[in-house]
């Protein structure tokens, strides 16, 4: 108990104050992002997710220090920071304001590196590519769920502390519960009203730290259980595609209105959708913290509804 304490505690403190670092770093060289939900529209420090960095290393290095020398963590710690980097070059530029980097330049990238971690720890060669597939699919279903306050952060800290309960009596634990401390120091930025953005650099980095822990277990069904807690993202990337497959990462035109009220809207004519416009088309406008909140409430209804069929069925 001790160990998971201190593996919770020390990310959890290095996060925060790596997080205060880097927002001030990049307010400084102007790399900030609009928080286009509120009226005033305020810039605040994007690319955020890089802090995060910090945090996991640090974890790794306790874990080969305090436990056991362990590769297989170096190598997760060396996948996720390219992930963040490739996340970070697109954060650099300001949405709403300039072209970001293109979809596919990313995807590129981020498939080599997941293609590299795979052949590391696929249980033979045919099962490289859908490793490989795995990490990049849910650092990019990661990417894609966010929009609003905490809405990607917080999805992330649900989801890793359901992965890391199912860790329990599991090598990878530690590490699980240190990716929870870190996404812990960030996400209390990035509540609504939100302090700082995660930018594409955090929301890989979650993503695929997840999906890389997952495979270090070396155990198939979790695999399938971990894309199973990503549904609500799935779902919207199917939404977004299905009604705005030209603009996808909805950079051409603001997302939302906000009416008088301070409550999200679905703007006029044609419709583009996406898992929060979803909500506000079945329940109507609502506040940004309120739709966040129902995401957050799915998100983990989502989680612990495949941990209960799994157990039912044997498989946990």
């Amino acid at each position: 108990m001790i160990i998971e304490l201190l593996f919770f505690a020390i990310p959890f403190i290095i996060s925060v104050i790596a997080v205060l670092f880097v927002a001030k770093q990049n307010r400084k060289m102007k790399i900030t992002g609009r928080d286009i939900n509120k009226i005033n529209k305020k810039e605040l420090p994007e690319g955020i997710g890089l802090a995060l960095l910090a945090p996991i290393w640090t974890a790794i290095i306790m874990f080969n220090l305090l436990i056991a020398e362990n590769t297989g963590f170096i190598a997760f710690g060396l996948t996720i920071t390219v992930l963040c980097i490739v996340g970070f070059l697109d954060d650099r530029k300001q949405k709403f304001k300039v072209r970001t980097v293109s979809w596919t330049s990313r995807a590129a990238i981020v498939s080599l590196v997941c293609m590299m971690f795979a052949m590391f720890y696929a249980p033979n060669v045919f099962w490289i590519l859908p490793f490989a597939i795995f990490v990049a699919g849910l650092a990019s279903f990661e990417n894609t769920f966010a929009g609003l306050n905490g809405w990607e952060v917080g999805s992330g800290f649900i989801i890793a502390c359901f992965v890391a309960l199912l860790l329990v009596s599991s090598g990878p634990l530690p590490i699980a519960i240190a990716l929870v401390g870190a996404i812990a120091g960030l996400l209390i930025f990035n509540i609504c009203p939100a302090k700082v953005f995660p930018g594409d650099s955090g929301t890989l980095l979650i993503g695929g730290s997840i999906a890389c822990i997952i495979i270090l277990t070396q155990r198939i069904e979790l695999i399938f259980l971990a894309i199973l807690f990503f549904l609500p993202h799935i779902i919207d990337f199917l939404l977004k595609f299905l009604t705005n497959k030209d603009d996808m990462s909805q950079s051409k035109n603001l997302p939302y209105t906000i009416g008088k009220d301070n409550k999200l809207r679905i703007p006029h004519g044609k419709p583009r959708y996406d898992f929060a416009k979803m909500l506000l088309r079945i329940l109507g406008p609502m506040h940004e913290w309120l739709v966040v909140a129902v995401i957050w409430t799915i998100v983990a209804a989502n989680c612990l509804f495949w941990i209960l069929v799994f157990s039912e069925i044997g498989l946990l």
